[in-house]
């Protein structure tokens, strides 16, 4: 009897844990900051890594908040050409606005270094490919194009293995697998999602 009444009580213990638990809001709630203008990522890693990147940030940002507004705006360059600016001055941001229909716009960059291929015979024979260990930050920054401020900004690094690089003549690595989900998205979205902590409910 005296056992029935302990598993009673710490059932009931359990139920009331659970009816206190609750997720607490994104420190940046993106509903409030109007149309989001993305930029593709900026990077000097050749290939497709940078724009992969980019769509693992989107994703990640309407997951997180299925509200918020987001338009796609292409590679730096072309939008910097589109608005016939070399940089994102605070008139250029303005310009971006009134060319976009944007109210905030994501600049980011995707740095890779330290890039070690990890040279496989077999590899290259059968695939003309590689892994490669490389350090990856990611950085981003939310700004408001009425004034140019920054609203947030996150950064991330990693150290990690990827795969499905190629390597060319006097050791450079193109990042560009075929299928950059198994090659480099499980390094991607754990950087986004660190760097993006502030988007999200925890």
């Amino acid at each position: 009897m005296k056992k029935t009444v302990l598993v009673l009580i710490a059932a009931a213990l359990a139920v009331s844990s659970l009816g206190c638990f609750h997720l607490f809001p994104p420190r940046v709630n993106l509903e409030r900051m109007g149309t989001i203008g993305l930029v593709e990522f900026r990077s000097e890693a050749k290939g497709n890594i940078a724009s992969y990147a980019t769509r693992i940030f989107l994703e990640v940002m309407l997951k997180s908040q299925p509200a918020a507004r987001i338009k796609e705006l292409g590679r730096e360059e072309d939008v910097l050409r589109e608005i016939g600016a070399d940089r994102f001055t605070q008139d250029a941001l303005a310009a971006v606005g009134s060319r976009y229909g944007v109210d905030t716009v994501i600049l980011g960059t995707l740095e890779i270094s330290n890039i070690r291929p990890r040279v496989d015979v077999l590899s290259i024979i059968t695939t003309l490919r590689v892994s490669a260990d490389i350090e990856a930050v990611l950085s981003a920054r939310l700004l408001d194009l009425g004034d140019g401020t920054t609203v947030w900004a996150g950064t991330a690094h990693d150290r990690e293995s990827v795969g499905q690089v190629s390597v060319v003549k006097g050791g450079g690595v193109i990042f560009d697998a075929q299928d950059p989900e198994r090659a480099y998205g499980p390094m991607l979205r754990d950087l986004v999602l660190r760097a993006t902590r502030d988007f999200q409910w925890r």
